[in-house]
């Protein structure tokens, strides 16, 4: 038989549970009847189902404030339990703060990239949004995929490094130029080193270029040897690049661009990580950028240039990162 405490705390989260519970229904019955872009399913999953364990935290704190009150110390249970909440409130928002600041960093060294291509204009934001769509599917955890995310958003943060000019250069580079271009990977692992809660994305930034079969850089890393996230950076990297317009071309079609990421599995990308990308791109879309960006330059006769180096054999490189013939 449970004292009145027990009976306070049993009672207490019963409530609270119907309380998610009710709550939840009720927001379902809204959006059937609203029949909005957002459905009932989409709220559980990605808004009610998150937040159950928050919701029933801070229930709970307010029965142990009760359940304190009723043990006797009146006023000296709002002590007992809002001072630590206080204290721990304030910890957490240093600690968002922080993070806030290193997410301020990070989208500042993306804009210096950016700016020296209007081409590539917003490629770091969709590669780290393709790879989060990808994570989901894979059903990484929160942490895995947050460290997955800040991996498609820096994988190119070495270009800084890059002179302008190279960057820029629309016909075939010279072996002094593909050198410094295939240095941008390590340059980026220089530039996120010092960074404590970066050091799962490092491997991922080293290795987004190595291929399949063996044959990309820097370390000519083959199958499972490359790192998880590598391969899947690789692959949304290839298809961005070749939904996106360049200077020497226009953008190719999403489907177009799907049936090359298979036609080239097992050579330069993984070939579940490529089905599973391929499922979750036909099942929820891609926001593709060629409407955002400059048109094509008509006097540029190059069909290909180091952009396209880590795209396999249908993307223009004939399965060769030699660059363009000339």
């Amino acid at each position: 038989m449970l004292d009145a405490p027990g009976q306070a705390t049993v009672s207490g989260f019963a409530a609270i549970v119907t309380w998610l519970a009710v709550n939840a229904s009720l927001m379902c019955l809204v959006l059937w009847l609203d029949r909005g872009s957002t459905s009932p399913l989409t709220f559980l999953r990605k808004v009610a189902a998150p937040t159950v364990i928050p919701m029933t935290g801070y229930g709970l704190l307010g029965l142990l404030l009760a359940v304190v009150w009723i043990g006797g110390l009146g006023i000296g249970a709002v002590f007992l339990v809002v001072v630590p909440l206080v204290v721990a409130r304030w910890a957490l928002s240093l600690y968002e703060a922080e993070r806030n600041a290193q997410a301020a960093t990070m989208r500042a060294f993306i804009q210096v990239i950016e700016t020296k291509d209007l081409y590539t204009r917003g490629h770091s934001e969709r590669v780290s949004e393709g790879v989060g769509m990808l994570g989901r599917r894979l059903q990484l955890s929160e942490d895995r995929q947050l460290a997955l995310e800040h991996a498609g958003l820096l994988h190119d943060v070495g270009k800084v490094g890059v002179p302008t000019s190279i960057i820029r250069k629309p016909g075939r580079l010279d072996d002094a130029e593909m050198d410094a271009i295939r240095l941008h990977p390590a340059r980026g692992v220089e530039l996120i080193g010092n960074i404590p809660f970066l050091e799962e994305v490092k491997s991922a930034v080293l290795h987004h270029h190595e291929k399949y079969d063996g044959t990309g850089y820097p370390a000519g890393l083959s199958g499972e040897n490359i790192p998880y996230f590598a391969r899947i950076i690789g692959i949304v990297d290839a298809f961005d690049c070749l939904t996106s317009t360049r200077s020497y071309r226009p953008a190719r079609g999403v489907e177009e661009t799907l049936d090359i990421l298979l036609q080239d599995r097992y050579t330069h990308f993984d070939p579940n990580l490529v089905d599973a990308f391929v499922a979750v791109i036909r099942a929820e879309g891609w926001g593709a950028a060629a409407a955002e960006q400059l048109a094509p330059d008509s006097s540029i006769a190059a069909s290909i240039d180091h952009d396209d180096l880590s795209l396999g054999s249908g993307g223009g490189a004939t399965g060769s990162a030699a660059g363009p013939e000339l």
